[in-house]
This record gives C-alpha cells, sequence and structure tokens, in this order.
C-alpha cells in the first residue's frame, strides 16, 4: 500500500510517502520543512495560536498533496518538543479538527526505538548483529542498542541542538565561555546516561538533522541527496574541524555556507558540540550517517506488517 509517515520534530517536520512491498518500503517523496516549534517555547511552556495554525496548515497541506499522490493511510508522531508545551492536548485536537488524523505523542524510549527500526531499514544486517542507533534532535538525543533487526535498550536525554542553542547561547556568535559551559554540562550529563554502552565495539548509525548538515558540510554538497549522504561517515576529527570552522560566526554567516538547511545555522554549532561529547562520553571515534529514521520507522511499525500481507 502507498501511505505516509509524518514526523513532527523540535525543529522540522519531515514527512514520508511510501510504498509497501514484502515488509519493506519504497520511498516515493520525502521532505523537510522548517516548523518553529523550537523557538516557540523559547518563549514560554506553550506554543502560540500563530505557531499552532502554522504547524496544523502545514499537516493538512502535506497529507492533501500525499493523497493526490495516492496515500490510502497515514501516521503522524510528535517528539520533544510537543511532549513538553503545556498545550500539547490542544495541539493534538486542532490535528484530529482540521486535518481529520489523530496524532501520537511519542515517548522518547519509543521514539528511539523506532528510530532503530527506521535508521536500520536500507540496511543489511545479520540477525546476531549488535548495531547502535544514535539520534541527535532538536529536543532530545536517544541511543538504542539492537541485535539483528530488533531493537532493544534504549536511552533517551532531554538535550538536543535547538535545546542547548537556547540554554546556553546568549551571545551570537556565542563567547567562549558559553561554549565551555555547555561542553562541562555536556560531559556531567552525558558520561552517566551511556555508561553502558562506552567503548561498543559496533557499527554506530547516526540519524537527525545536525549529522545529515554536517555530513553535508564535510563533503561540500550544496543540496540534500539522500543518496550520496546516507551511509558516508563521520569521525571525531571531521566534527573538531567543523566546530573550529563555526566557532566565533554569527548564525547568519552560517546559514548562508553553501548546504546549510534553512533555519540550521542558529542551532547547528550546539549540535555539533553534542555529537562531539557522545564521541567523547561512548569513547568511538566514527559513525555511519544514515538518511533514515523515525518517519521511515512509523511507517514500518504501522504498515510494514499489512503490506507483508497484500
Amino acid at each position: 500500500m502507498i501511505a505516509g509517515a509524518i514526523d513532527i520534530g523540535t525543529n522540522t517536520t519531515l514527512a514520508l510517502l511510501a510504498e509497501g512491498s514484502n515488509g519493506e518500503l519504497q520511498v516515493l517523496q520525502d521532505q523537510i520543512t522548517v516548523n518553529h516549534l523550537g523557538d516557540a517555547l523559547r518563549q514560554g511552556p506553550e506554543f502560540s495560536p500563530d505557531v499552532m495554525a502554522l504547524n496544523v496548515d502545514l499537516l493538512a497541506e502535506i497529507v492533501r498533496d500525499y493523497r493526490r499522490m495516492g496515500a490510502e493511510d497515514f501516521v503522524i508522531g510528535a517528539t520533544a518538543a510537543v511532549r513538553h508545551a503545556n498545550n500539547r492536548a490542544d495541539f493534538q485536537q486542532a490535528v484530529k479538527d482540521v486535518v481529520g488524523l489523530p496524532l501520537e505523542i511519542i515517548s522518547g524510549r519509543e521514539e528511539a526505538a523506532l528510530t532503530y527500526l527506521g535508521a536500520i531499514s536500507n540496511r543489511e544486517i545479520y540477525p546476531t548483529e549488535r548495531v547502535c542507533v544514535m539520534d541527535l534532535g532538536g529536543g532530545s538525543t536517544e541511543i538504542v542498542e539492537g541485535l539483528g533487526y530488533n531493537p532493544g535498550q534504549s536511552y533517551s536525554v532531554d538535550v538536543g541542538s535547538s535545546v542547548l542553542t537556547n540554554q546556553f547561547f546568549v551571545n551570537d556568535p556565542p563567547e567562549e565561555d558559553e561554549v565551555s559551559e555547555l561542553v562541562s554540562s555536556l560531559r556531567g550529563r552525558l558520561t552517566h546516561l551511556v555508561a553502558n554502552l562506552r567503548g561498543r565495539k559496533v557499527p554506530w548509525i547516526l540519524v537527525g538533522g545536525t549529522v545529515v548538515t554536517l555530513a553535508m558540510l564535510k563533503s561540500g554538497y550544496r543540496h540534500y541527496d539522500p543518496a550520496r549522504v546516507g551511509g558516508s561517515l563521520i569521525t571525531v576529527e571531521d566534527v573538531d574541524r567543523l566546530i573550529a570552522h563555526f566557532l566565533g560566526r554569527p548564525a547568519e554567516e552560517l546559514q548562508m555556507m553553501p548546504g546549510m538547511p534553512v533555519g540550521r545555522g542558529r542551532i547547528i554549532l550546539a549540535g555539533a558540540i553534542l555529537l562531539r561529547e557522545m564521541f567523547w562520553a561512548l569513547e568511538i571515534e566514527e559513525g555511519i550517517v544514515s538518511e533514515r529514521g523515525l518517519r521511515h520507522g512509523l511507517w514500518l511499525a504501522k504498515f510494514g506488517r499489512m503490506a507483508k500481507h497484500e
């Protein structure tokens, strides 16, 4: 069947249209749109009516377009920003009223498991092979260790590129003491979080807007191409080199870099530092970039079995 899966993140809304066959999915359309939810929560614990209306209209437009392209059904999931908003129930109801579809608010552990499922969905993995997936989002970071195609123990922490930028960076560009404070805070939190995974000699698959952006900047891509970004390697040296390039530059200048996605310039430094500190805490030196993630996992979880029996 042809169906859509929509992931409402802290910075962006990612929409997938895919067709299933034998439990797999073939991507027909994959798009990303800045949603301003993380920015809205900088002003207070609730989404403003304007921000909710903007996002409901965005969802309605995506659903309308995908129905024209043959979508028979949809699944919509929301993560950290919506989890933390005091008026999340109002947002859910608005989506139901206007779009006509339910909005599922996904827990951190559910997000980790679904992201694992999506991230490995186009990889050849042995049933007994151990794999770790790391998802660096705007509002939270998830890590899940799996065996073959089955996700296992997962970890979630409320640190992400948008949250960290809002919490630690007052000046533009951030001053040296602000960057140092961010690094110190992350080292204190992440060391405890990843203690059980430290030093694992397994493939590490990296997911999320920060990771994809860093891969594009490293390779000099001016436009997002999933076929080239997916499967590329990011090392700790790559991240250090990019951080050095970002430091001391205002957000407007970073946004002008070729290949920088819209809205990413303000938060890319915090995201890159988060990735570097994850590498440090885990005692790993590299990871494999996946262009897939939560939206693919949502699709497979809801429609994958149905596709097998068509």
